[in-house]
């Protein structure tokens, strides 16, 4: 029981820091839509644009320096400076790339161009504070990276209102508000830094022939991480390509949302990681970790889903403004967010799986499957996305991640067979129908704050009873 809530505890650290995180970043959302459309769209393209490359920075290194330093603790201060080193220089390289490239984008505005070289200053300092944060990652004390995360969006947040209301002292707003994201990221990366040198000494690795061959076991995974993210965002640039910077900041406002509830699920899969990695020679052992996993991203997976269906006008209206709600003919974002949030469930399970697989050490694998993503949702994007809009685009991702899991489970049966618990589950889908039963008997639906409210206490008090089903003893 010790084990499995450690883990649940650590991606909970995580989600609950990200939680503030969140509740800054959507206050973020609710202040810069407020600009309208195209200023909104064009601010998150800034963002967007640099997601692309900030995963090449990333090279797979991180997930491959969790796993050894779960395996090898006490080589941890070696393995954290050479990593360290190896990504510094692939930020430096990646940030030049990423900023001349957008020089190059005819649709992309004079702003956007120049905004890109500033938000490539928050990518930089984003992933050093993510290198530094494996070690805390491989020790289960994630909590302190996940402090650092709320308070550095806390700032921007307040930052960001504050320019809102001072427009007229400021030259360029839209500039102004992507420094403040510089400065709150300044403040996040030396808060991961101070954490980070209490557990080792922060120094930089010269180890070349140590660099060669973890290259070579990460750049695999790496090449799928960035295939993954092609993926999963190549929509938002193809519409800030192909339909301009109001359809952008429509698909949006739904996409900051969604990313929001993803975000569960990928700090389940870094927190599950370490411990499937110690695990790696206990096959059975793996096995049933495994099955838990997916039990508990079905605890959270089904009411996201369900619940923003239901609810996704009232949450785009709580964090944008009514522009951004479908009326008529015109496609909203309440729209947008009911298709794309169908993604979660797929979504949960394949960062669980890639992260499994992660462990088993099958990146070539996961090459192979983000790689076939990529090429579907671009082809569907660049044939469908003119004629019939952001609609095409929801559709689009949905299918990719509906393939991803389908070719995820089927490597994942090579080497497992899940003990999923029959009796769990149908505790879990009893909990749904019973927590969807109350909103609707109790005329719930067009209150979204007395919904979340009473439905998070039904749902985890029913959960609650059978919490020994979930967290048994191991042996």
């Amino acid at each position: 029981m010790a084990s499995h809530t450690k883990v649940l505890s650590n991606a909970f650290a995580q989600f609950f820091g990200k939680i503030i995180s969140i509740g800054a970043s959507l206050a973020i959302v609710k202040i810069v839509t407020g600009f309208g459309t195209e200023f909104y769209g064009n601010y998150i393209t800034a963002y967007e644009f640099l997601a692309f490359f900030g995963i090449i920075a990333d090279g797979g290194l991180f997930a491959i320096a969790v796993r050894e330093m779960s395996k090898k603790p006490e080589k941890s201060e070696y393995i954290l400076g050479n990593i360290f080193s190896m990504r510094l220089g692939l930020i430096l390289l990646v940030t030049l790339i990423a900023g001349i490239s957008a020089q190059f984008v005819p649709t992309y505005a004079p702003v956007v161009k120049i905004g890109i070289w500033i938000t490539g200053l928050s990518m930089a300092l984003t992933i050093v504070a993510g290198t530094l944060s494996s070690i805390l990652q491989a020790r289960m004390k994630i909590q302190y990276f996940s402090g650092a995360l709320a308070l550095g969006k806390m700032l921007l947040a307040v930052c960001i209102y504050v320019i809102s209301q001072h427009i007229g002292l400021f030259e360029n707003v839209f500039f102004t508000m992507l420094w403040a994201g510089v400065l709150s990221n300044v403040f996040f990366c030396v808060l991961v830094s101070f954490f980070a040198s209490r557990e080792v000494s922060i120094r930089l690795g010269w180890d070349f022939s140590w660099w060669k061959k973890t290259l070579k076991m990460s750049l695999p995974y790496g090449l799928a991480l960035i295939l993954q993210t092609l993926y999963l965002r190549i929509d938002v640039v193809l519409i800030s390509i192909l339909l301009g910077a109001s359809a952008v900041g429509i698909y949006g406002v739904a996409t900051r949302i969604l990313e929001s509830f993803l975000i569960l699920g990928v700090f389940f899969g870094q927190a599950i990681l370490p411990r499937l990695s110690a695990q790696e020679g206990d096959h059975d052992k793996a096995q049933k970790t495994l099955g838990w996993g997916m039990e508990i991203l079905l605890i959270f997976s089904i009411p996201i889903v369900i619940g923003s269906i239901i609810f996704a006008p009232q949450i785009i209206q709580l964090i944008s403004t009514p522009e951004y709600l479908s009326s008529g003919v015109f496609l909203g974002s309440d729209k947008v967010l009911s298709l794309l949030v169908i993604t979660v469930f797929f979504a949960y399970f394949n960062q669980l799986f890639t992260f499994t697989l992660v462990a088993k050490n099958r990146q070539n694998y996961l090459l192979f499957v983000n790689g076939f993503a990529f090429a579907l949702n671009a082809c569907l994007n660049i044939l469908f996305l003119t004629r019939y809009g952001i609609i095409a685009a929801a559709i689009s991702t949905i299918l990719c991640e509906i393939l991803v899991f389908g070719l995820l489970m089927k490597e994942i049966w090579k080497h497992f067979r899940i003990p999923l618990r029959v009796k769990n589950v149908g505790i879990i889908l009893s909990a749904n129908m019973i927590l969807f039963s109350m909103i609707y008997s109790a005329h719930l639906q067009n209150n979204l704050i007395l919904a979340v409210t009473s439905g998070v206490f039904v749902y985890f008090g029913i959960l609650w009873i059978f919490k020994n089903q979930f967290f048994e003893k191991e042996k």
